[in-house]
């Protein structure tokens, strides 16, 4: 097998264009991003992997519309955004329930700050529900779930208005193994019937790889792509292809890639 870095010239969805970003802070600037030019097919699934504190939190902000570039344009279906941009989900590190909603309450609140008809949308959120697992628990509170469950009904929430985008922030970087690779196996799967267009920020090699049709490997602060590498790897992917030789010829090749870049210790 001979590793692939991804094309790049075709129509993308997500087009950033020259982006860089920098912070004004009490103690000076802080460049978060240098110059970063990436393009995503409507979709695909890609990881943006690369050291703690590089930026990818940021890139995936200004993708959201939550942040504006310093320099450069973010184009989204051909539109630039400078705003926060709503035909999207996010799912960040931490669940972010509310305490005192129970499960199918937290989903719903999407659909009641967005004005939408809450009796059209909850069918979708039992179903949701439903698909990660959690039927039985609709009723229970954030306190009565493990932490699994608690970013399995985040991601029920990013889903229930039927965004386009996806956006994952690290979700089950808190999670224990186990866990971490049932919900990998579980958004594959959501992510195989919705075709939505997803983006993945982790620190995890192994999860990059199996995640992905593309892993994004970004460089320290100021974070610029220093790889775009397309994972040639048939779906859908048990556990199970992380025992194969083209996984791990994947994750080898990432590995020296941030030795390369002074990440890893050559001791």
């Amino acid at each position: 097998m001979s590793l692939v870095l991804a094309a790049t010239n075709e129509s993308a969805l997500i087009d950033l264009r020259a982006v860089a970003k920098t912070y004004e802070t009490d103690t000076g600037p802080v460049h978060a991003l240098a110059r970063v030019d990436l393009k995503i097919k409507r979709g695909e699934f890609v990881s943006l992997l690369g050291p703690s504190g590089c930026g990818k939190t940021t890139l995936m902000s200004l993708i959201a519309g939550l942040a504006t570039p310093s320099e450069g344009e973010v184009r989204i279906d051909d539109m630039s955004i400078r705003s926060p941009y709503t035909n999207l989900g996010i799912v960040f590190q931490n669940a972010e329930l509310l305490d005192w909603r129970t499960a199918i309450q937290n989903i719903m609140l999407q659909i009641e700050i967005r004005g939408l008809d809450v009796k059209t949308y909850l069918p979708i959120a039992r179903k949701l529900l439903a698909q990660v697992g959690l039927k039985e628990f609709e009723n229970k509170y954030p306190d009565e779930l493990s932490g699994g469950m608690k970013q399995r009904v985040a991601l029920c929430r990013a889903l229930i208005h039927d965004p386009e985008i996806l956006l994952m922030d690290e979700p089950f970087g808190a999670l224990d193994a186990m866990t971490r690779d049932q919900m990998n196996a579980d958004l594959q799967r959501i992510w195989m019937q919705s075709k939505k267009t997803a983006i993945l920020v982790t620190h995890s090699i192994d999860e990059a790889v199996f995640m992905s049709d593309r892993v994004i490997v970004m460089s320290a602060r100021p974070a610029s792509v220093v790889e775009d590498l397309q994972i040639d790897l048939p779906r859908p992917r048990s556990l199970d292809v992380r025992d194969t030789p083209e996984f791990n010829e994947y994750t080898a090749h990432l590995r020296a890639r941030f030795k390369a870049l002074g990440v890893f210790s050559n001791d």
